[in-house]
């Protein structure tokens, strides 16, 4: 990557202004939270929110992204099986949101500029940076096990955390107000969508990657 073309100048810049942006909200979040809550350690709440926790991913990818633009087999390690495990998540973050929460929450002030950025602007933008860039790996179906460890072990956790302290964290995740089969429900439908969004996260890449198999082909016949 000696001759670096303009568009990857393009995306290098691109990446640098999702982690300036996403880092500055997370931080600027605590900060606040310190300040106003008195208490200098309760930004270390925020760890136990699935958005906080997705966007922190997304944002230490593309922090050695950055770091490993000049090396691309070291931004290989980090292509492929993990970068869509990232995507997967991030896009959850979105689609959950916008879908489950945005009509119960209006936040005003800082809180809604922090809402904007990780709920919306982070996870499209690396979803964009997605599309952009996982061209050159091939998934494979069985990556969807490994993607789907994390989440499953964020609801076990939710569970357990809301058993301890009556805070499921989120309503959709509230046994109390569900009812076990409400809640039984929501979880299937969580896990549902999960799987369904990460199989076609895989199977788009299969068919945007179909030359590199016919290429492996035609090395194998030679």
């Amino acid at each position: 990557m000696k001759n670096i073309p303009n568009s990857n100048i393009i995306l290098f810049i691109f990446r640098i202004g999702i982690v300036t942006l996403t880092l500055f909200t997370i931080i600027a979040g605590w900060v606040m939270s310190a300040i106003i809550s008195g208490n200098p350690i309760s930004w270390l709440i925020g760890f136990k929110y699935y958005t906080t926790q997705t966007n922190i991913l997304v944002t230490i990818w593309l922090i050695l992204a950055i770091i490993w633009f000049y090396k691309p087999e070291s931004l290989n390690k980090i292509s492929g099986r993990l970068k869509g495990a990232i995507t997967l998540y991030i896009t959850t973050t979105f689609v959950f949101f916008a879908i489950l929460l945005q009509i119960f929450y209006h936040p005003t002030g800082f809180a809604a500029f922090s809402n904007f950025i990780l709920h919306y602007f982070t996870p499209i933008a690396f979803i964009v940076d997605w599309v952009l860039t996982e061209t050159e790996i091939r998934y494979k179906w069985n990556y969807l096990l490994s993607w789907m460890m994390y989440p499953l072990g964020y609801l076990v956790f939710s569970l357990v955390h809301g058993l301890i302290t009556g805070d499921y964290l989120y309503p959709f995740l509230n046994l109390i107000e569900l009812g076990i089969l409400g809640y039984v429900i929501s979880v299937s439908l969580i896990v549902g969508a999960g799987v369904g969004m990460g199989c076609i996260y895989i199977a788009i890449n299969r068919f945007r990657t179909r030359k590199l198999l016919l290429n492996q082909e035609e090395l194998v016949v030679e």
